[in-house]
Formats: C-alpha cells, sequence, structure tokens
C-alpha cells in the first residue's frame, strides 16, 4: 500500500492507490503532500545496537 510521509508534520499518510491526478492531502494536518515521493513499505526499526528487528 502506498504511502507518504507529510514533510509538515512528519506522520505517514496511506493511500489504496497513488495517481499523479489526484490531489493526496494529510490526513493529520490538511497540508497537499501530492509533491513527496511515494514509498511502499515502512522503515525497518533497528534496536540499540543497529540491528534490524
Amino acid at each position: 500500500m502506498p504511502y507518504k510521509i507529510c514533510t509538515y508534520c512528519g506522520k505517514a499518510s496511506y493511500s489504496a492507490a497513488e495517481s499523479p491526478s489526484v490531489k493526496w492531502l494529510c490526513p493529520y494536518c490538511d497540508k497537499d503532500i501530492s509533491h513527496v515521493e511515494g514509498l511502499t513499505s515502512l522503515p525497518q526499526k533497528e534496536d540499540s545496537e543497529g540491528h534490524e528487528q
């Protein structure tokens, strides 16, 4: 599922599909984040020693 990290509030916004013709608004702060690069998977969390969990 595509998602973007809002450059205004830093929260993840998910969508069922990504289309360049649709304005993508952050559901938390209502800012337009259409210009933000879309991602398809969440970054891996690391433990205190830098290992992926």
